[in-house]
């Protein structure tokens, strides 16, 4: 039997490095007591979400990236822009943020992201009018339902006929004939259109949390192509629920909050190497 490739995301990563929750200890000592059985992974979410780091804690940063090297042994996940393919490779993490950061620095691709984050930054606030206006409820309530339910909330709203409808309506808006959509592009989609109906939406009290929408998107979509993906986050967990079942993902879903009995993460921990 292979190594287990296990994806965790950057903000359980954080919590790990002085975990002081019991559940958030087993996880730690589990991934120490199996580090011969398991590759742990980073994908390019890891680096956005340490993007957001302002540039006055630059050294912080750059001791992150660093610490997510080594938890990973600097295996990582990822999904070139235009390409299908999502590949796992080794390659160091200091060193892809930095080109990243290199590649994004060129004047128009700022002018673009700024104009993104004024659009984004006021996200929440679409989102939660189109919900109190056209289904007379507060976004908060949208919570648990099938896709059976969701199909009757979209046609209702009259976005579409359904989630699948709404849902190739949202990539055929984001690609060009000669695009080549990859499995990410597909998820990171349908991820988003789940919280723009409101499926365990994200707060966005503050400006510039669509990023952490963003990052969150990706973290599952390359943690469903892994063997495990484990958060630390409850509606991301619950959005990752809806969709691995969607997408018929074979990874392990596992969260770190919201537990009541300690004894079934480390049951579900253990489940892995099923």
């Amino acid at each position: 039997m292979g190594q287990k490739i296990v994806y965790i995301d950057w903000n359980l990563y954080s919590i790990l490095k002085n975990p002081t929750l019991k559940p958030h200890s087993i996880l730690k000592e589990f991934l120490i007591a199996n580090r011969t059985k398991i590759k742990q992974v980073y994908s390019p979410a890891h680096l956005g979400d340490l993007d957001q780091t302002s540039d006055h804690f630059a050294d912080k940063r750059i001791q992150d990236l660093k610490y997510l090297s080594q938890q990973t042994n600097d295996f990582c996940i990822v999904n070139y822009f235009g390409s299908a393919d999502v590949v796992f490779e080794t390659r160091n993490a200091l060193e892809f943020y930095e080109t990243n950061k290199t590649d994004n620095s060129t004047s128009i691709i700022q002018a673009l992201d700024n104009g993104r984050k004024i659009i984004t930054d006021n996200y929440g606030q679409i989102r939660d009018e189109i919900i109190r206006s056209h289904f007379k409820t507060e976004p908060s309530e949208i919570c648990n339902f099938s896709k059976e339910q969701l199909n009757e909330l979209i046609k209702m709203i009259k976005l579409a006929n359904s989630l699948d409808e709404f849902l190739k309506f949202g990539l055929k808006l984001r690609t060009h004939s000669v695009d080549k959509l990859s499995q990410i592009d597909v998820y990171f989609t349908a991820y988003t259109t789940l919280d723009l109906i409101s499926f365990f939406p994200d707060s966005m009290l503050e400006k510039g949390d669509f990023e952490n929408l963003k990052n969150d998107a990706f973290h599952s979509a390359y943690g469903s192509l892994c063997d495990a993906f484990i958060t630390n986050d409850n509606k991301c967990f619950h959005k990752s629920k809806f969709l691995f079942n969607y997408f018929e993902s074979k990874a392990r879903l596992i969260r770190t909050c919201k537990i009541k009995d300690t004894s079934k993460l480390s049951e579900d921990l253990d489940r892995i190497f099923d």
